[in-house]
């Protein structure tokens, strides 16, 4: 009774996780490993089968064979998932199942060779070499599908901002600025977009025959990542600000979500350089996918049914000080294989849009806000706990950030021409 529970057991999860892999896994080496998984099923059913005869009357010759083959598929597969469990150093569940079942091919292993199984299987030796063969076989093939052909993939996405042509406004008081985002797949692995973001700010500026000091200079260093010692700018005002695309947006290869957008620079504002900037985070469709609830998971940091927006929550603080407005989206992430989710803990991923309140010695003006994007994949649904760049990685998660700025002189002379 035991031995046929053992292998009832181990062919249920084989069929289980095989029958997801081999219609639903997101890379072809994981539909591969899992029409391998379900074959071990099918030798573990028929192994039960040649065990009814193995302790009954004995009519088939190679039934202690069948028994010993079954007993070895339970083995190797179970194997398999405990390694896995072992290296992604995540506890689940589903690790007292693969402990339970490796003490239970201890203990078959003894009671068939308690049983001199042996005996009737011919030329022992290359049964014992193909057993060996048939494991490096499947080991090579969990490896080639779960690491070799996701990690050597490159994905190719160009991204890229610019400005167009400006023009005048009908009524001469601003200028008409194009900012054009390019954000489209030429390569061949397909992406699902986590969050993305492109903003326009106005600087007004102020030229100045000092050149500064070095606590002025390496301040813009650290903050900026260069310095214009002969310029001084003042808090920036926001022009335009939103999505290249809809978040959880799947981009296929040849996909293309460029955006064109136009912002107003009044012309009596003071401006005197205008920024564009853009970001994009993206996960890879072949190591991992987002929930289905994700495009549908808005949430607000305000309440969006009254009139004055009263704000009603907070974001964690490494996201936004108390009192930012926000928006996010998150749902579960799942990997590459059923495998991978039953042997890993659950993963969320969350985008941010936060709208940050001025505050003492911030860089925007007192009536507006500066947007900014912010993605994570994280332990719990609200994106307390955030996974270290290591545990993010398998899933391929990348932030690509643009930017590129013009002196209001340069557009209003394009404007002109």
């Amino acid at each position: 009774m035991g031995m046929t529970l053992g292998l009832l057991v181990s062919a249920a999860v084989l069929l289980h996780v095989g029958m997801e892999d081999a219609f639903n896994a997101l890379a072809y080496g994981g539909r591969l490993m899992g029409v391998t998984l379900i074959a071990a099923a099918l030798v573990e059913l028929v192994a039960v089968l040649a065990l009814v005869d193995y302790w009954g009357k004995r009519v088939m010759p190679y039934s202690g064979a069948a028994v010993l083959v079954g007993v070895g598929a339970v083995a190797g597969t179970n194997l398999m998932f405990l390694i896995i469990q072992i290296e992604g150093r995540e506890h689940t569940p589903f690790l007292w199942l693969w402990i339970g079942l490796a003490l239970w091919v201890v203990w078959a292993l003894w009671e068939l060779t308690r049983q001199n199984v042996w005996r009737g299987i011919p030329h022992p030796r290359g049964f014992a070499l193909g057993a060996a063969v048939s494991a490096v076989v499947g080991a090579a093939s969990l490896a080639y599908s779960q690491m070799y052909v996701p990690y050597n993939t490159p994905v190719k996405v160009p991204f890229g901002v610019s400005f167009g042509k400006p023009t005048l406004s009908a009524d001469g008081s601003a200028l008409q600025v194009p900012a054009h985002i390019e954000f489209r797949n030429s390569g061949s692995v397909r992406i699902y977009v986590v969050g993305t973001m492109w903003k326009v700010n106005g600087y007004p500026t102020k030229f100045s025959e000092d050149d500064g000091d070095m606590s002025a200079w390496k301040n813009d260093m650290w903050s900026y990542g260069s310095t214009l010692p002969h310029v001084i700018y003042s808090p920036s005002h926001m022009l335009g600000t939103g999505d290249i695309t809809s978040p959880g947006s799947r981009l296929d290869p040849g996909d293309d979500f460029s955006l064109d957008a136009t912002v107003e620079v009044p012309i009596k504002s003071g401006i005197g350089r205008v920024a564009l900037s853009a970001n994009a985070s993206f996960i890879r469709a072949d190591r991992c996918k987002l929930g289905n609830s994700y495009p549908e998971s808005a949430e607000a940091s305000w309440d969006t049914d009254s009139e004055n927006g009263k704000h009603i929550w907070d974001a964690p603080g490494w996201v936004a000080a108390q009192g930012d407005e926000f928006y996010r989206f998150h749902s579960r992430i799942y990997r590459s294989s059923e495998m991978l989710n039953m042997t890993h803990r659950a993963d969320y991923a969350t985008a941010w849009w936060v709208l940050p309140k001025w505050r003492e010695g911030d860089f925007f003006t007192r009536s507006g806000t500066d947007p900014y994007l912010t993605v994570a994949i994280s332990r719990d649904p609200d994106g307390e706990e955030i996974l270290s760049d290591s545990e993010q990685e398998p899933y391929g998660m990348k932030t690509m950030t643009q930017s590129t700025d013009r002196t209001f002189s340069q557009l209003m002379e394009a404007a002109k021409k």
